[in-house]
């Protein structure tokens, strides 16, 4: 079995506040095809402890919304809300109904945010761009 993960381009509101950096990070649902792109730059890989989360609260039965046997097929959005000055305010990661898994992509994308990895393009004036985080396991 390979696994691949990419946390790139590709964004309602039920929240959970997760603390996670100085910036809050939430999980949401909604269509947020209206929400810009963010910059060129912004696919990171999960790492292999976050791959192995999501591997075992799916082998635990955990997320069934994301796999079929032992194929894991994760694609879920983000959305990254930047203040004036670019850092990062906000993180709101696509509710899927798996707890495990939107926290490690919670995780992902926040430390991802952290690291000025996400930037904005200027192009929307109050600030929110939008990501997504996939992760394929055959």
């Amino acid at each position: 079995m390979t696994g691949k993960s990419t946390l790139g381009a590709a964004m309602g509101l039920a929240l959970v506040s997760t603390p996670l950096a100085a910036h809050s990070v939430e999980t949401a649902r909604g269509n947020w095809a209206d929400i810009p792109l963010l910059a060129r730059h912004h696919t990171v890989r999960l790492n292999q402890q976050a791959m192995a989360g999501v591997d075992a609260a799916v082998a635990e039965g955990k997320c069934s919304t994301i796999s079929q046997g032992k194929r894991i097929n994760l694609d879920m959005d983000f959305l990254v809300e930047f203040a004036p000055d670019n850092s990062i305010k906000r993180v709101i990661v696509e509710e899927i109904g798996c707890p495990e898994v939107e926290q490690i992509a919670a995780t992902a994308t926040s430390q991802a945010a952290s690291k000025g990895w996400l930037k904005p393009t200027g192009e929307n004036e109050t600030g929110w761009y939008r990501g997504s985080i996939t992760y394929q396991l055959r």
